[in-house]
């Protein structure tokens, strides 16, 4: 249920935040969230996020133990710090920057912020430095956290399983299951580390300030400790190899985990996102995600 602005202003008040009615904007677009920007009346800028049903907010635990430790440790970006988390608001305050690109849904695609054709360098040696600090934060500390740690070991062997799963309940193109299995059978390919990911690194996730710097990131819903490449999946995607290449050399020389096979095993992690499709075509049953999983599944109209 969405809550109209005297409601809005009567929660925050609640939880000591007076805010500014005439600057208060509405986003209605979350499933699971509205969310609101407001000035409170010191001059300070506000994200509030509204449950709209009871079963949202313990599904929001492990995005706050990420955010703790995350602001625990990082200096050179800015994550969300959930200073109210009742069971009826999450406020905090917002992030410097804007979105690198948000989601124009009435063309499908990403309406930018930067020059796609000729990102500016600043952008890439900004998010690989952002991303080597990430991925060092202790994987103790993340246990102690309660998030999902993985080992290199079970990080693979997770990816095997999701794909024999996949292919049990859908097949598989044999071409693409003869990439996938030469893929994970290859021991050169794989990292020898894990770190702590955000997990859904794209251009909506990204803020980023006048001169392309990556300032911050949010929504860490997916935060765990895996293999570090699925940070890198949006920018091979969003910019080519030559993208993914200039965000490993920043990354590798912000002090970020490097192996010879870095680039090619991301690749391959790119290849095998018909693995993804068809999980949430399991979870939504949905038949027109059905018919996008086995098309990416590349089978021949079974």
């Amino acid at each position: 249920m969405s809550k109209d602005m005297k409601q809005v202003i009567e929660i925050a008040k609640k939880h000591n935040l007076i805010l500014k009615e005439e600057t208060m904007q509405f986003n209605e677009s979350g499933l699971d969230f509205q969310v609101v920007f407001a000035l409170d009346y010191s001059g300070v800028d506000w994200v509030l996020r509204l449950p709209r049903r009871e079963d949202v907010m313990p599904r929001t635990r492990v995005e706050k133990q990420a955010l703790d430790l995350v602001n625990q440790y990082v200096k050179y970006f800015q994550a969300p710090n959930w200073i109210i988390y009742t069971d009826e608001l999450i406020a905090y305050k917002k992030l410097d920057g804007v979105p690198a690109g948000t989601i124009d849904h009435n063309i499908g695609n990403y309406v930018w912020e930067i020059d796609i054709n000729n990102v500016p360098p600043s952008f890439h040696m900004s998010l690989g430095r952002v991303l080597a600090e990430l991925h060092s934060i202790p994987s103790d500390k993340a246990t102690e956290f309660g998030l999902i740690v993985q080992t290199p070991e079970e990080a693979r062997k997770s990816m095997k399983q999701r794909m024999n799963d996949v292919k049990t309940k859908f097949g598989v193109g044999e071409k693409l299951w003869n990439r996938w299995q030469s893929w994970v059978n290859d021991d050169e390919m794989w990292p020898k580390k894990t770190g702590l990911i955000h997990g859904d690194v794209h251009a909506g996730h990204t803020m980023i300030d006048k001169e392309a710097n990556v300032t911050g990131l949010i929504d860490w819903t997916e935060a765990k400790v895996t293999d570090i490449s699925n940070d890198f999946v949006f920018n091979y995607k969003a910019f080519g190899e030559e993208g993914l290449e200039a965000l490993i050399i920043a990354y590798q020389e912000a002090g970020g985990y490097y192996w010879p096979k870095m680039k090619e095993h991301i690749i391959e992690l790119v290849a095998a996102y018909p693995v993804s499709i068809a999980e949430f075509a399991i979870i939504s049953g949905a038949e027109e995600y059905v018919q996008m999983a086995k098309k990416a599944l590349e089978i021949d109209n079974v």
